[in-house]
């Protein structure tokens, strides 16, 4: 009876802590800061997320002016699909957009999204929008925004919606 009545009880305290986290941020402004680094989109409308190896830097020691994000999902194999841009001359946050033969030789990739179409992006094509709204390098914060669309080796296009980076080490 008694364990009956602890299960009640751990369940009804359970369900009642809420999740929400508070913000550092001024009224009107935006965050995406949480307890942990994400990198996710929607692609062509299904939900992509990054599951290891999230990556981001600001300036890094041997690179000029330079914002990588980066991320992967699935196993470590052949199979696993990888993310990874590369923002070069940046002075820090900002509005960065992309297409296939920019000046600044910025590339956004999907690696591995399928057998056919293994490399979408790069020099492929790519047309793609990030607003940078953090970026520091000590301590490293990189924060973004950004959609757009990868070109794939088949013609095919990934549509990207709705994604968001955040990095913090």
């Amino acid at each position: 009876m008694y364990k009956m009545i602890f299960v009640i009880f751990l369940a009804a305290v359970l369900s009642c802590s809420n999740g929400q986290k508070t913000s550092d941020t001024t009224p009107g402004e935006v965050s995406l800061k949480t307890d942990s680094n994400f990198l996710s989109m929607k692609i062509n409308g299904q939900l992509w997320e990054a599951d290891h190896d999230i990556v981001g830097a600001f300036h890094p020691k041997g690179y000029d002016q330079l914002i990588i994000i980066g991320g992967s999902s699935g196993k470590k194999d052949k199979s696993e699909k990888s993310f990874t841009v590369n923002i070069y001359k940046t002075n820090g946050p900002g509005k960065y957009n992309f297409v296939k033969g920019n000046p600044t030789l910025s590339v956004a990739q999907m690696g591995n999204w399928s057998e056919e179409e293994y490399l979408c992006g790069s020099m492929m094509g790519f047309d793609v929008s990030f607003d940078v709204t953090k970026a520091s390098k000590n301590p490293t914060i990189v924060e973004a925004t950004f959609s757009g669309k990868l070109t794939c080796p088949s013609g095919k296009e990934l549509l990207i919606t709705e994604g968001k980076f955040y990095y913090e080490e």
